[in-house]
């Protein structure tokens, strides 16, 4: 046995397996050789690629974690294999040159998708001719095993890919907090080493891409790697997103005016001019003759308070409603009060809109499993025919209300008639949303 030391390259070599994404078997998923050199983290080509900083990096690396959601049922649902899944293997940047050169001993797949809201930019998923192969012998019903490639396994690669989008597109809709959607997918068969493809902008020398690489499970037949590549600007403008914040700071709030703003300043009451047929020392705003009595008036009396003036409402004084000539405006006016919002204890008004929703009608749908089945195998179904469901004899089944799953259970007879025991229920929050 040598005694030579292995160097950490080899020890990354090994860890991380060969770099070009090829379907194997599981018999034969064992470790790449040590001659396979090690996946690089940052390549050193010049361009858009030296703009990445390793939190660029790292924060889109969770953001290809998050966005994985509830991909791995895609897989599980189209392969029909129930231990299918889908795992985050790898990111890296990567430059066109060294692609081609990783992708140049097989044909691939590449499947372009643009994003029509939330972002500008394409993406592209690429997966290599045999593993298009072996998805779509499985999805059709076939074993996996010695497959030969068809044209028809590229719509059915396609059909999955496009669902696996579909649920990328609602998680990077939560993380970036703004709505987001892709057009339909477009296939096409590319032999990187025969120069680069027409129909796709972004695949030319000097181009550089961000490289998400998925391990992909296909159940016990094969074990195989799904390659999302992002043009390297796409990617940086995604990574600078992440780092604005999260909301605009808040606005100074401008002080409200003094009470006595905009009005005249108070004046020296004997500075004023004396309305006209005013006593000489009266103060301005007294009516007139209100220290010597009028002809005919009683002493101590104001002027025609026995009768009301023409026009007058009786009981009224004169110019009650407007200042006299002269007169000095009302100084004790002040701003309207502000009252905040009254807020009702946390859970009374929930309460109350629930308790006013307890007598509407629900539909409640109990789903006993599922299937996929070709045209083909559907017209030919007839009386006695059997359809094989998705799910084992005696597992749980599903309870719908409103389309919105709240409970499993396991199916019961009571009288003659079905029914379903409630095993397994989400919590009463989760049940409030679903409705």
């Amino acid at each position: 046995m040598s005694d030579a030391v292995l160097s950490q390259e080899e020890i990354n070599a090994l860890l991380n397996g060969s770099l070009g994404g090829g379907s194997s078997s599981i018999a034969d998923a064992s470790p790449a050789p040590s001659s396979v050199p090690p996946a690089a983290p940052m390549p050193s080509s010049a361009g858009s690629a030296a703009n990445f900083t390793e939190e660029d990096i790292n924060q889109l690396t969770e953001v290809a974690k998050l966005a994985l959601g509830a991909t791995s049922s895609v897989v599980q649902m189209f392969v029909n294999q129930q231990n299918a899944e889908i795992a985050l293997e790898q990111v890296r940047v990567i430059s066109y040159s060294d692609l081609v050169r990783e992708c140049a001993s097989d044909e691939y797949l590449v499947l372009k998708i643009a994003y029509i809201e939330g972002f500008d930019g394409l993406t592209y998923l690429v997966l290599k001719k045999s593993t298009v192969a072996i998805i779509g012998d499985l999805a059709m019903g076939g074993s996996g095993l010695n497959v030969e490639f068809q044209e028809m396994h590229i719509s059915a690669n396609q059909e999955m890919l496009n669902q696996m989008m579909g649920k990328t597109t609602t998680s990077l809709a939560e993380i970036f907090k703004k709505r987001v959607d892709i057009s339909p997918p477009t296939p096409e068969m590319i032999n990187f080493s025969k120069g680069t493809p027409a129909d796709m902008p972004d695949f030319h020398e000097g181009a550089d891409f961000l490289r998400i690489g998925y391990n992909l499970k296909l159940g016990d037949v094969a074990i195989t790697e799904m390659i999302q590549l992002y043009p390297a600007d796409f990617a940086l403008l995604m990574a600078h997103e992440l780092n604005k914040p999260a909301k605009e700071p808040p606005k100074p709030q401008v002080a409200p005016p003094p009470p006595n703003a905009g009005m005249p300043p108070m004046m020296d009451p004997m500075q004023q001019q004396p309305i006209p047929g005013q006593i000489p020392g009266q103060m301005p705003g007294m009516m007139p003759n209100m220290g010597m009595p009028m002809p005919g008036q009683m002493p101590g009396m104001m002027p025609n308070m026995g009768m009301p003036m023409p026009g007058q409402m009786p009981g009224m004084m004169p110019n009650m409603g407007m200042p006299m000539p002269g007169q000095m405006p009302n100084m004790f006016q002040g701003s309207p009060a502000e009252f905040g919002m009254l807020q009702m204890p946390g859970g009374i008004g929930l309460q109350s809109n629930i308790d006013l929703l307890l007598d509407v009608p629900l539909e409640i749908t109990v789903e006993l499993g599922r299937t996929r089945m070709l045209i083909k195998d559907v017209l030919e179904l007839g009386i006695g025919s059997v359809v094989e469901l998705n799910k084992l004899a005696g597992e749980s089944v599903e309870v719908f209300v409103n389309n919105k799953l709240i409970a499993k259970g396991e199916v019961v007879v009571i009288d003659e008639n079905f029914a379903v025991r409630i095993t397994n229920i989400i919590n009463p929050q989760d049940r409030l949303q679903a409705l």
